[in-house]
């Protein structure tokens, strides 16, 4: 598990973009991601790393089709076509607004773990803050069963307001029971939303 104060400069260039084959320009980013089935092969992946000045570069697989193994990216992070900005927003850790924190050091070190990834989320409103993280951590475990021998996990934990670290710590501590790895590499981080009354929780593992 890692978690740490988050006092960092919040940079102009965000950590996470999304590219797509018809953008004139390319914006800079410290993540290069880009839907793995936009037609997309090693000389145009080539460009959009020079282009856009990435660190490296992620894909992200939102159908059945499995994705050349690149040396070029750093890996492919499965999930539905709906949940690509959700999937941005996780990876772009620049954003991160509260205590608990990581970087991008941190999610290139996440990468180490695998190449294929999963991601998966949970959400919940209700009026009382025990109930709501309560039920989305549930629901978030649920979805964590077919990850219990996964290497790496990432999760990022969304609020209207700065999260307490007891309720951290319950949701840590829960999501860590579940699993079956104790050597996994845990990652952590924290961020306000504008919606009142709902928690959510968002994350990645790899896949075994």
């Amino acid at each position: 598990m890692k978690y740490q104060i988050d006092d960092s400069y919040i940079d102009d260039i965000p950590s996470a973009v999304m590219y797509r084959r018809t953008m004139e320009h390319c914006p800079k980013s410290t993540i290069g991601c880009f839907i793995t089935s936009d037609d997309w092969n090693e000389q145009t992946l080539l460009e959009l790393k020079e282009g856009s000045e990435a660190w490296f570069l992620v894909g992200l697989q939102t159908d059945n089709i499995d994705f050349e193994r690149l040396d070029i990216i750093e890996g492919v992070i499965r999930c539905q076509p709906d949940e690509v900005n959700d999937v941005i927003k996780l990876l772009n850790v620049n954003s991160v607004s509260t205590i608990i924190g990581i970087d991008v050091v941190d999610i290139k070190s996440m990468f180490e773990c695998g190449n294929l990834f999963q991601f998966i989320q949970a959400s919940a409103t209700s009026e009382s803050e025990s109930d709501l993280i309560k039920v989305t951590t549930n629901s978030l475990i649920s979805q964590l069963a077919k990850a219990h021998d996964t290497k790496g996990l990432f999760v990022g934990m969304e609020s209207v307001q700065s999260l307490q670290l007891d309720a951290f710590a319950y949701i840590s501590e829960a999501i860590e029971e579940s699993l079956s790895n104790s050597d996994a590499s845990i990652y952590y981080s924290s961020s306000m939303n504008d919606e009142l009354n709902t928690f959510r929780l968002k994350a990645m593992y790899a896949e075994s």
